[in-house]
């Protein structure tokens, strides 16, 4: 299991689902990398990483064999998706830093049809991924204090290289007393 700080999720929610896209071992490794050096600029080098992903939906109270069956046939003819991190970003409102992947009609699609899927099972948690909402990234370091925000970013910037490589896998993690462990795993062909 895996802690959720990455995910902006507090301890005290539980019976939650987040869909999400995982990466290749290439990329998740520099990603890993990326996320491990900034934590230890922070002073926070002792806690738990969540893996590199690109969160997709999140979901209360859903049985994952329920997620499990709406996708089945339909991921099953999903191909791996190519992924082009080319932009540093940041969300003020949770101090997060993230990278941002270029949105292609490829990814654009997965996501649309992904949500026309479980879109039957909506919750308010899933509102910022609504296809029109939703903005893909992958958190590098989540609730940077202010006073970090300025030294941290330039530490980011002047490291960022575009980064590129496949989503190969769509997941279903369920958050269990602060913690995510995984349900399930699609591999894309």
């Amino acid at each position: 299991m895996q802690d959720l700080k990455n995910l902006g999720i507090s301890k005290g929610e539980m019976n939650m689902q987040v869909l999400v896209l995982r990466f290749d071992y290439k990329l998740s490794t520099k990603l890993e990398h990326d996320s491990k050096d900034l934590h230890l600029a922070s002073r926070r080098g002792n806690e738990t990483q969540m893996p590199p992903h690109i969160s997709l939906f999140s979901f209360e109270k859903i049985n994952p064999a329920t997620l499990k069956e709406q996708v089945n046939k339909w991921i099953e003819q999903q191909k791996q998706l190519d992924i082009s991190f080319s932009s540093l970003g940041f969300f003020k409102q949770t101090g997060t830093f993230f990278v941002a992947p270029v949105v292609t009609k490829e990814l654009e699609t997965f996501h649309r049809e992904l949500f026309s899927l479980i879109s039957h099972l909506h919750t308010i948690e899933i509102s910022p991924y609504l296809p029109g909402k939703w903005v893909p990234h992958s958190t590098l370091i989540n609730k940077v204090p202010l006073t970090a925000w300025g030294p941290l970013f330039q530490r980011a910037s002047l490291a960022f290289e575009p980064q590129s490589g496949k989503a190969v896998a769509l997941e279903c993690w369920s958050i269990v007393n602060g913690h995510a462990q995984t349900e399930w795993t699609y591999f894309l062909k």
